[in-house]
């Protein structure tokens, strides 16, 4: 007698579900907010825009209470409300902080795949390189992204409800701020893609992610002494994305708009060439 199945579900058709470069995406966002290390670095950036926050409230009050006029004169110097004080919504601190964990996550993102010979399995699938690279190209850079916006918007939106229009942060910084910040997460998603197609393992994609960011501004002052000219540093992807929020908000910079814009494009170019290169269906399996 014949065995049927009748309780199985009919097959789907392949154009049914999410795209594919959605569902891998998905799988590492999942994956990432459940380790420790993504929560602790969580709690840091808290900690660092609760400071942020802080200062903008004191800047506040000590504008509006006339008992506390003598005390905001000394204040001004330590809390300018310039585009030098916008700029410092992206703070340095923040960024370099940022840099570690990038390289940390995003070491692992094509070398844990590497490591555990999951590609192979992945483009027997309907999964193309193309929609394999987009879905970690699209993590590499929107994790950096994700924690930089709060940056921007938290401080604006509590500048305009404590102090409207006149506020310490400009109404229009998000104009200014957010595209400096999408400029640094694609050069952080670029770099750490780069090297994590490059390693083996997640731990030698941290130490290529953190090699690059070293070395690249190792190399970028070496080049700015022997040349004795400072647009050389923008060869450093460090000195490239503090650049960025400066020269947007128009701010004087060593390196200048040309020097940073080929230094970001360099770095673009050169490390999505080599993730194409490390993610095609040959180099899968080394």
């Amino acid at each position: 007698m014949p065995i049927y199945a009748p309780s199985l579900p009919p097959r789907p058709e392949q154009g049914q579900g999410l795209h594919p470069a959605l569902v891998i995406f998905r799988f590492d966002l999942r994956r990432v907010l459940r380790l420790k290390l993504g929560r602790f670095f969580g709690f840091v950036f808290v900690v660092i825009l609760l400071i942020l926050c802080a200062e903008l409230y004191l800047n506040h009050l000590m504008a509006s209470r006339s008992s506390l006029a003598d005390v905001k004169r000394v204040a001004d110097a330590f809390l300018p409300q310039g585009a030098k004080f916008q700029a410092g919504l992206l703070n340095p601190l923040m960024i370099a902080v940022l840099w570690l964990q990038v390289a940390l996550v995003g070491g692992g993102l094509v070398a844990r795949d590497t490591l555990y010979r999951i590609r192979p399995l992945l483009y027997a699938h309907p999964v193309t390189p193309r929609d394999y690279l987009a879905a970690k190209a699209l993590f590499a850079a929107g994790l950096p992204l994700a924690v930089m916006l709060p940056f921007i918007l938290l401080p604006w939106g509590l500048s305009l409800a404590i102090g409207g229009l006149r506020g310490p942060v400009w109404p229009s910084a998000p104009l200014y701020l957010v595209p400096a910040a999408l400029a640094v997460s694609a050069l952080m998603g670029a770099v750490t893609l780069g090297a994590s197609s490059l390693a083996s393992s997640p731990k030698a994609g941290f130490g290529w992610a953190l090699g690059i960011l070293l070395g690249s501004s190792a190399l970028s002052a070496v080049a700015s002494g022997v040349m004795g000219d400072p647009r050389w540093l923008a060869l450093g992807v460090g000195t490239l994305s503090k650049a960025w929020p400066r020269l947007i908000l128009g701010l004087d910079t060593q390196q200048g708009w040309i020097p940073v814009v080929l230094g970001t494009a360099f770095h673009l170019t050169l490390w999505l060439a080599v993730a194409i290169r490390r993610t095609r269906p040959s180099e899968a399996i080394l």
